[in-house]
């Protein structure tokens, strides 16, 4: 059986179209709907570019959801959910990426139109989440923006590590309390880096630490657009991270991304 690998944008476009079916040969693509949206809402020779790599053949790839879906199933039978190829969405029937994908003239239907405006929505709200999250560091790490230069990037490096190390935030974990009318967490003595819920916290902490440093400890401007679309790619991209994590293999060409996979996976498979 083909290992299953999850693959981000930086990757796809990054390496050539013999390259990527190489790939495709010998592992299981899992492109999730994150990174589906980044390839529709990209630029038009981005999306050919892109969707002209896939193998011209049924089930190029596997169809994964986002985090939620597996969050929801660890909540609802206090079990991990297991790796996103075993929920998979093509299991029961065979799919092509339809070829008019690569034309210059090619305009999505009105129901994908109305899903991407629905998703966009969705990511809207995300990244006002996403930004409320930030404030959180310095209750974790007060010390990340203090002293010289070199002393904040050396507590900013601790930090991160800190944050990967296994088990590191289950103290944090065990004092969460679900959103009310929610069903409540799984116990902290089952959770583990195999959790999808584990991976979450830890890459959205990853994340926020990056904006807290990078901002300075100012909450950035979501009325700037350039900002507003940066934080949309960074929600995108902790996604990617999380199905990548709990799968164990990767394809990312995003420096951010590899650094952090190195702490968060040492063990797992990386393809650049």
């Amino acid at each position: 059986m083909k290992t299953p690998i999850v693959v981000d944008k930086s990757y796809l476009q990054g390496i050539s179209t013999s390259l990527v079916r190489e790939l495709a040969g010998t592992t299981r693509l899992l492109v999730s709907d994150a990174l589906f949206y980044e390839l529709l809402t990209t630029r038009l020779e981005a999306r050919k570019r892109c969707f002209a790599k896939f193998p011209p053949e049924n089930n190029p790839v596997d169809l994964v959801s986002h985090i939620g879906p597996l969050m929801r199933i660890e909540m609802n039978t206090q079990k991990r959910s297991g790796k996103p190829s075993q929920h998979r969405e093509n299991r029961d029937f065979d799919f092509r990426f339809n070829s008019a994908l690569v034309e210059d003239n090619y305009e999505l239907p009105p129901e994908a139109v109305i899903a991407i405006q629905e998703h966009t929505g969705e990511l809207q709200n995300d990244v006002r989440s996403y930004i409320e999250r930030v404030s959180l560091i310095p209750t974790f790490f007060p010390d990340v923006l203090v002293g010289s230069t070199e002393d904040r990037k050396a507590a900013a490096a601790d930090a991160e590590e800190a944050i990967a190390a296994p088990g590191s935030l289950l103290p944090f974990y065990s004092n969460l309390e679900p959103p009310p009318g929610e069903t409540a967490l799984p116990p902290a003595e089952l959770v583990d880096e195999s959790w999808a819920l584990y991976r979450w916290l830890q890459v959205q902490l990853l994340f926020a630490l990056d904006v807290f440093v990078r901002h300075q400890g100012i909450k950035p401007d979501l009325g700037n657009p350039s900002i507003f679309e940066k934080m949309e790619h960074d929600v995108l991209d902790a996604q990617i991270l999380m199905l990548a994590c709990l799968e164990g293999a990767f394809a990312t060409r995003e420096k951010k991304l590899v650094h952090w996979w190195s702490l968060l996976c040492p063990e797992g498979t990386l393809y650049e």
